[in-house]
Order: C-alpha cells, then structure tokens, then sequence
C-alpha cells in the first residue's frame, strides 16, 4: 500500500473533477461523490499506515517516486511523495475529519443552487492539503501550499453574491500572500544555499555543519512568516475571524483539518532549521504566547457564535506554535490531532444551531436550546470540555503537557502566562454554552434538531474528542510520541520544574476556574450578565474588534499600501513604462509624418532631390579628397 500513497490524494482529485463537470446533472448525487471519495481516501490511508507500522522504526520513512517534473541546469525537481510517520499522521487527521464534514455537508448544504461546486471546491481542498504534506520537497509542498489558499478562497466566498463573504476571501488571500512570499524566498535561499530542495538532503542532522548559523536563521524566519500566514498567527491572524462568511462545513474543514494546520505542520517538517538556529525557535514560541493569550481573550468579546470559534482557533494554534518553540514537536502535533476533533465537533455543532434557528449566529438572541436540541447540546458540551481542558477528555492531555513544557524547560513566566491563556479558553467556552443552550430562550424562532446526517458525524467526532487522549498519555511513553520518534528524535524527560503531578493540578485547577467564573457570570443567576454587557460596552467593544488591530492596519497599512500602489500605478506605470512604450509610439509617428510629406508621388520632386542628393555627394567627395 506504501506503493500506492498516491492514491490518496489523486481520488480526491478525481472526485472534485467529476463533480466540477457534472454537478448541473448530478444534483444530490455531488455530494454522494464527494463523501464517497473522502472515504476511500481514508480507508486507503489506513492501508499505508499499516504497512509502515508493519516495518521497524528506523526504516518508517520512504520515498514514493511518481516521476520527474523539472530538470533545469542544477535544479532537479521529482513528483515524489515522502511516507513517514508525520506526513501519514497528517494525511489520517486531514482525510478522516474531511469525511464526516463532507457527510455533514450534504444535509447542511441541501437546497444550495450551487450544491455540486462546493463538493468540488472541497475535494479539491483536501487534494492540495494532502500534495502538501505528502510532498518529498518544497517546491511540490509550496504547489500544495498555493492550491490550499486558492480553494480557501473559492470556499470562504462560495456565497459570493453576499459582498461581507467576497470581502474575507479577498481578505484571506491578499493577507496569507504576504506570508507566502517570505516563505517563497526561504525556498529560494534552501536552493541557493544548500543546493536541493529535497527534504532527504537537505533536513538532515548533518545540516549545521553545511552553513552558517545566522543562514539557518534567516531560512527559518521566512519559512515562519508563511506559517504565521497561514496558521493565523500574529500579526497575519485578521483573516481568520472574516473567513466565518463561508458555509460552516468550511470552517470546520479549514480550522480542524486543513488549512490552518498547514502552518504547524510546516514548523514541524522542517524543525532542523529551528534547532540548528535557536533564536528562531525562540520567536516561534514567543508568537505563540502573545498569539494564545491575545486571542483567547478576544474570544470573551464575540456575540458571534462563530467567531468565538474562530478566535479560539487562533489561540489553540498559539498553543501548538508555543510547544514547536519549545522543541517539543511531538506535543504540538498531538494537540493539532486532538483539535482536530474537538473543534470539527464545535464548529459543526454551531451549523446545527445556525440549521435549526434559519442560519442565526448571535449567542444573545439564543438561549434554552438544550431543550430543542438536545443531541446538538450534548455534542457542543462535550466539545467544550475537551477544548477546556478537562480530564480525562483528550484536550487535557494535549494542553498538559504543552503548558508543563514551559515549566519544564524554565521558561517559568511563559508557563504562568499559557496557564493565563487556559483559564481564559475555558471561560470563553463557558460562557458560549450557557448563552447558547441554557437561561431561557431569548428568540422567537421555533428551534429544531438537525437530522441524522448531520448529528452522525457530530457522534463520531465527540467520541474521538473523548478518547483522543490515549493516543499520547504519557508525553514520553506515548502511542504518538513513540510512533513520531523517527522524524523527531526520542522525547527526553524532564529535567527541571516542578513534578508531574503538581504540574498537571495547576493545570486542571486553571480550567476549572475559567468554568467556575464563567458559570458565576452566566449561569448561577447571581450576576445580571446583560446588564454587566451595558456596563462594560467599551471592554466589549476592545474585545470584540480583537483589540482594533483590524482597525490600526486600516488606519496605518492601508493608507500606506494605497499610496504605494498609487505611485506604482501612475508613476512608475502609466508614467515610466507607458511613457516609455507612448513616446517611442510618437518618436515612430513623427518620423512617419516626415516621410509623408517627402513621398508626394511627383516625378519632379523626386527628380530634384536626386539632383539635390548627387550634387551634394559630389561636394562631399571633392572636400574628402
């Protein structure tokens, strides 16, 4: 099955151009394809995993040739895909969470004029998502890498004719492009430097020996920038919060499964940089810190039940970004598994909400949805405990060992601040569920349960949210950390810190009392939390606009990017380039309007100048000799 890796992707690829070409016949059948396709890609999945568990540790890594692509003077570019332990844990997480949205969506997105393009459009998705953590070299990934933020474009604004959903996918493209041109350059920089972009030569443990250290940096700190774009880090996280105007099952395929785990993933592939260097993984980490707190916090400010998400997103990532610092990969990729679940489950919960309240998305005007949505309720609570940090749900196991790794390696104020960052993740949480599915209903509309396409898949995904966490109990001994061993070396215990025991108390005690606040304010009914919303309208309103990051970038950036493309477009362009190409049109034409006058088709003008013409060689020729 190792062999055949390449199967995986391409029934991905075929089901988006099946779909593509016939969705106007297929109708309800789009979605069939595309779910079926999903699933084969899974089951093959599987398949190579077990033959490269089959094999011992050391030989968990091959390479998986489909041909050659470019071969031009020193650059030698192979269609190859690389099977090891990471890119086989990345391509299970992406295709089994892509198969339950893609069930899920052909009950949400019923009745949709454009049902079969979205199937396509996801297919699609998945295709480039796993070409890129499939691939053998970067400049294949970087392929896979485009072709995921082309579909996150055609996905987000999919409701095009809505102006909001075509401003965030402008605004999703435009703003991870800034992160994918530095990472463009560190490509460039590998090849110069190192002479190959195939992962097997070049992300060696040899490799600090081959340049500079301040090389390794540099190559680092622009692959970062690409993965700070399209993981949502700080300062390229604004796209996030917008990319909310595309279906629901887009979210969660984006935030669970796909694009935003491309970021971490890319850190993790290439973590010799960042080991070799130092400085960059101390900025990898410190960007997840400020990311994790930052929008934690402004998770406490949406009355958007997505935005809440979506927010929390971006902390959970800052969360994985923070253990990729701390060198403790094996811990960032399991957190990435686990999210993976837990917030697909979140996110298609709230589209069952948004289903059975006719696609509303404000908290505020919910309330009591527990009783008409019971399996909906049960589904998004279970979510919330896994994402709070609750044992023994598997976010308690991911984030555990995250936060004990700062304490750990002595980074004990970044320790206190990540356990500041988890008491507001399960303060967010809270208050979203006891807004949502508790108080008395505050809406007029008649709530109802979605049907059994849609809460299946919410089943499944709960119960890996549950027992995800066996995947890595221990964060040395663990069934994930043993398995990653070959790509990232063997986990070393700790060394410094506080014990284990002590570690994972503070912890737990941290996600309590986020939901112990949280329940005080929103649940027991001794605070009147609408009326603290009044008295706090311009906390909410920082919280709420992220901190008006959005609104400096307007204010500073914008302004700045407009000035500069004003003088590009009529300075340089219209003035320079066209003035150049205009004049010479003009220099032409005039010299043609002189050779109009002179051809006057007289024979006696023409006798004349020849007269003239002679007469002067003559003189010319006597002067010369």
């Amino acid at each position: 099955m190792i062999d055949l890796v390449w199967l995986v992707p391409a029934v991905a690829l075929v089901g988006a151009v099946v779909n593509l070409s016939l969705w106007q016949r297929l109708g309800r059948l789009s979605g069939i394809i595309g779910s079926v396709a999903m699933a084969i890609s899974f089951a093959l999945a599987v398949g190579v995993l077990a033959d490269l568990v089959a094999l011992p540790g050391e030989d968990r890594v091959k390479l998986v040739r489909l041909g050659q692509w470019i071969t031009v003077a020193g650059l030698r570019v192979a269609v190859e895909f690389r099977v090891d332990p990471l890119s086989i844990t990345m391509m299970l997480v992406i295709t089994g969470i892509a198969t339950l949205i893609h069930v899920y969506s052909v009950g949400y997105m019923e009745g949709d004029p454009r049902f079969g393009v979205f199937f396509a459009y996801m297919n699609l998705f998945v295709f480039f998502m796993l070409v890129l953590v499939l691939a053998e070299n970067f400049l294949i990934m970087y392929v896979g890498w485009e072709g995921v933020g082309l579909c996150s474009y055609l996905l987000i604004g999919f409701w095009y004719e809505r102006v909001s959903a075509a401003n965030a996918a402008k605004k999703a493209f435009v703003t991870t492009r800034i992160g994918d041109t530095f990472m463009l350059i560190g490509i460039v920089l590998i090849f110069l430097r190192l002479g190959s972009l195939d992962f097997s030569s070049v992300l060696t443990d040899q490799i600090a020996t081959k340049q500079p250290t301040g090389v390794f940096t540099i190559i680092a700190l622009l692959l970062l920038a690409g993965a700070i774009g399209k993981s949502a880090q700080m300062p390229l996280h604004v796209w996030l919060p917008d990319a909310m105007e595309g279906p629901t099952p887009v979210s969660a395929l984006i935030h669970a499964a796909t694009m935003v785990t491309a970021g971490v993933y890319l850190v993790a592939r290439t973590h010799v940089f960042f080991d070799v260097s130092g400085v960059a993984s101390n900025v990898v980490w410190l960007v997840g810190l400020v990311t994790a707190i930052y929008a934690a916090t402004s998770a406490l400010g949406q009355d958007d039940i997505k935005r809440v998400l979506a927010y929390s997103t971006i902390s959970q990532l800052g969360f994985m970004f923070f253990a990729l610092g701390l060198h403790r990969y094996d811990a960032a990729i399991f957190l990435l598994v686990t999210h993976a679940f837990y917030k697909a489950l979140m996110f298609l919960s709230a589209g069952s909400v948004m289903h059975g309240l006719d696609g509303e998305t404000d908290m505020v005007k919910m309330g009591g949805l527990r009783r008409s949505m019971p399996i909906t309720t049960v589904m998004f609570v279970t979510g919330a405990l896994a994402i709070s940090g609750v044992p023994p749900f598997s976010g308690f196991f991911a984030k555990d060992q995250i936060v004990a790794a700062a304490n750990q390696t002595e980074h004990t104020v970044a320790w206190i601040l990540m356990l500041v960052a988890a008491f507001f993740s399960a303060l967010y949480i809270t208050r979203l569920i006891l807004i949502t599915f508790f108080g008395s209903p505050r809406t007029d509309a008649h709530a109802h349960e979605s049907p059994p396409i849609m809460t299946i898949p919410l089943a499944i995904l709960a119960v890996g949210a549950v027992f995800g966490g066996v995947l890595s109990v221990n964060a040395i001994t663990g069934r994930l950390p043993s398995f990653l061993s070959p790509v990232f070396g063997e986990v070393v215990g700790p060394v410094h810190g506080l014990s284990e025991a002590t570690l994972t108390t503070i912890s737990v005690a941290a996600a309590l009392f986020g939901i112990l606040d949280g329940w005080l304010i929103y649940g027991s009914g001794r605070v009147d939390w609408i009326a603290l919303r009044e008295r706090t309208v311009e906390l909410r309103a920082f919280l709420g606009h992220g901190w008006y990051i959005d609104d400096l970038y307007a204010h500073t950036l914008v302004p700045g990017g407009e000035l500069v493309a004003g003088f590009i477009a009529y300075g340089v362009d219209r003035g320079v380039i066209d003035g150049a190409v205009n004049g010479t049109g003009r220099v032409v034409t005039w010299f043609s309007g002189v050779g109009r006058r002179v051809q006057t088709g007289l024979v006696r003008n023409y006798a004349l100048a020849f007269l003239v013409g002679a007469a002067a060689l003559f003189v010319y020729v006597g002067l010369r000799f």
